[in-house]
C-alpha cells in the first residue's frame, strides 16, 4: 500500500501552502510586498511540487480530502504568525478535519490504475463527468449572480469567493491524471506510448496550471479583507467537498468499492 507515502507527501504541501496563505495575509495587512513574492513561492511552487508527488501515491479522493490539513496547520500557526484569535470552536474543528483525514486515508480508493492519456480522456467525457461539470458549472454561477449583489468587504462576499476558489482548485481530477502520466513517461520516455508525445497530456498539464492559480488569486484576494482562519477554512472545505466528488464522479473512484468502506468515507 502506498497511500501513506501519499498522505506525508501531502501534509508537507499543506504545510508549505499554508505558510505562503499566511505570509500572503500577512503582506495585505503590513503592506510589506516582499512577503507576497514568499508566500507565493510556497503557494506557487513548493506546495505544488510536494502535491503532485502525493499524487503518485494516492488516489484523488484521498489527496483532495486531505488538503483538509491546511486547516489543522492554519489554527495551530495563525494565532501565533498572525496574532488572530482562536476560539474552541475553531480547535474542536481542526481536530475533527485532523480525525477525518485520517479516516479518509483508511476508508478511501487504494486501487491504482495505469492508463494512457486517449484512456484519460475517455473517462472525463463518461456522461457521469459531465453531470458533475454542468453542476458545478451551475454552481459556480449562483456564486457569481449573488456575489453582484453584494458589496466590497462584506463577509458575504468573501465567503463566496472563497468558495468558490475552493471549488476550483479541489477540481484536481486533470492534476492526478497529469501526475500519473508524468510518472510513467518519466520511467520510460522511449516507450511507444510516452504520454510526453501525446497533445493531451499538455492539455491536462494546463488545465492543471490554470485551475490552480486561479483559485490561488482567489484566494489572494480574500485574504487582503479577511482572516486568514476564516478565509482558509471556507476554501478548505470547499477545496475537500469538489475534490471529493470530482474524484469518485469524474475519475470514477467509487466503482468496485465495498458499501461500508464508501459510508465510512462520505461520514468522515
Amino acid at each position: 500500500q502506498r497511500w501513506p507515502i501519499g498522505l506525508l507527501l501531502d501534509a508537507v504541501a499543506t504545510l508549505a501552502g499554508t505558510g505562503g496563505k499566511q505570509l500572503l495575509r500577512h503582506a495585505a495587512l503590513t503592506g510589506k510586498h516582499r512577503y507576497y513574492a514568499l508566500g507565493l513561492i510556497l503557494t506557487a511552487v513548493i506546495d505544488p511540487i510536494f502535491d503532485v508527488a502525493a499524487y503518485t501515491y494516492a488516489a484523488q479522493s484521498i489527496i483532495a480530502a486531505a488538503a483538509g490539513l491546511v486547516v489543522v496547520w492554519n489554527v495551530l500557526l495563525a494565532p501565533y504568525t498572525l496574532g488572530e484569535a482562536l476560539t474552541r470552536e475553531r480547535k474542536l474543528g481542526s481536530a475533527l478535519i485532523f480525525a477525518g483525514t485520517l479516516l479518509v486515508g483508511v476508508s478511501g480508493s487504494h486501487a491504482e490504475v495505469e492508463r494512457t492519456p486517449a484512456q484519460y480522456l475517455s473517462l472525463f467525457a463518461r456522461p457521469e463527468a459531465c453531470a458533475y461539470y454542468a453542476s458545478f458549472a451551475a454552481w459556480i454561477a449562483v456564486c457569481a449572480a449573488r456575489l453582484c449583489r453584494v458589496g466590497a468587504g462584506k463577509v458575504e462576499r468573501g465567503f463566496l469567493v472563497a468558495a468558490a476558489a475552493g471549488s476550483l482548485g479541489g477540481n484536481t481530477f486533470t492534476t492526478k491524471a497529469a501526475s500519473e502520466l508524468l510518472a510513467s513517461g518519466a520511467a520510460d520516455p522511449e516507450c511507444d506510448g510516452c504520454p510526453f508525445r501525446s497533445p493531451a497530456f499538455y492539455l491536462l498539464a494546463g488545465c492543471t496550471a490554470a485551475t490552480a492559480s486561479t483559485a490561488l488569486l482567489l484566494l489572494g484576494l480574500v485574504l487582503r479583507e479577511h482572516d486568514a482562519l476564516f478565509a482558509i477554512t471556507v476554501y478548505s472545505g470547499f477545496y475537500i467537498l469538489s475534490g471529493a466528488l470530482s474524484g469518485n464522479f469524474v475519475m470514477d473512484e467509487k466503482r468496485g468499492r465495498p458499501a461500508a468502506s464508501l459510508a465510512a468515507y462520505c461520514a468522515s
